[in-house]
């Protein structure tokens, strides 16, 4: 069995549930490679792949106002037809276990039926968000500690040949349509970006940036209009010196460590999707079958 994944990831949350399930999927014989969808495009890797080759794709993604990122959705729109039918396979993340999330891979779904491909199974977990607010340590730990667990069975899915699918709210396509204004607001938000006085200049903001939309000019930093919101430069900003235009007051900066904490800071959104994330992690630990006092839910 031969597996591509192709994914994107704004500041690591969807790169390291994909690692996992190469990790997981190589470990069950399954010849697995895997690429981030801005270096296929940026470096023309689209017109040397023989998807054909490939028993199943993947395509990976966090879910930006409930719906695929822009450049997912502009990937598989470049994808050509195949002659034969293919197997595909989704996998999503988000800060939240709302149902709402499900609606974000139907236009995919859409575009990948009419080049020819099947989407078998798709698979969600929650880890901690890259904006809005930040997640306490105890909760990044614990949403990472649940996925990394429940991948190697949603692998064993996969490789068994098992389908699934998941359930969608009512009207479910017309609000993805709504929120995907999202994708134009990114853009026009993007252009407010600036740096402040914190700035060092160490251009990471620009060597990391997936759509090349930011520039130095005349030693000025200019934001353009292919900001994807993906927060990769204002989160992994070592100086914190990124100010995210309209949404600055929901930005989070620094990235997780997904360790344990040794103490537990206070959490200051602990009602926010309270119900939700308890029935999240109640199914997680049903599906694995671990007890609930394993790791307490704060």
């Amino acid at each position: 069995m031969k597996v591509l994944i192709i994914y994107f990831s704004g500041t690591g949350n969807t790169k390291r549930v994909v690692n996992k399930y190469a990790e997981c999927l190589k470990q069950n014989e399954v010849d697995t490679q895997v690429f981030k969808v801005e270096d296929i495009i940026q470096n023309e890797t689209l017109q040397t792949l023989r998807f054909d080759e490939y028993d199943m794709i993947g395509i990976g993604y966090p879910v930006h106002a409930f719906n695929a990122p822009s450049i997912i959705i502009d990937f598989v729109k470049s994808l050509t037809k195949q002659k034969t039918k293919r197997k595909a396979f989704i996998i999503n993340t988000s800060g939240e276990p709302l149902k709402l999330n499900n609606i974000s891979s139907l236009k995919i779904r859409r575009m990948l039926k009419r080049r020819n491909y099947e989407v078998v199974n798709e698979f969600h977990y929650c880890m901690p968000y890259n904006i809005i607010f930040r997640h306490t340590d105890l909760m990044a730990y614990k949403m990472w500690h649940y996925a990394e667990g429940l991948i190697p069975l949603d692998c064993q899915t996969l490789v068994s040949g098992i389908k699934n699918k998941p359930s969608y709210v009512p009207m479910g396509r017309p609000l993805a349509c709504i929120f995907r204004v999202e994708h134009w607001g990114g853009r026009f938000n993007g252009k407010h970006y600036k740096v402040d006085d914190k700035c060092v200049k160490c251009q990471m903001c620009v060597k990391v940036c997936p759509t090349n939309n930011i520039k130095i000019e005349n030693g000025e930093f200019k934001f353009g209009k292919n900001c994807l919101m993906c927060m990769r430069c204002a989160h992994l900003c070592s100086k914190n010196a990124i100010k995210i235009g309209f949404f600055n007051k929901w930005k989070v900066n620094g990235a997780y460590n997904f360790q344990k904490p040794e103490r537990e800071e206070e959490n200051k959104h602990s009602r926010y999707c309270k119900k939700s994330y308890e029935r999240y992690f109640t199914e997680c630990e049903k599906r694995l079958g671990i007890l609930k006092d394993e790791v307490k839910h704060k």
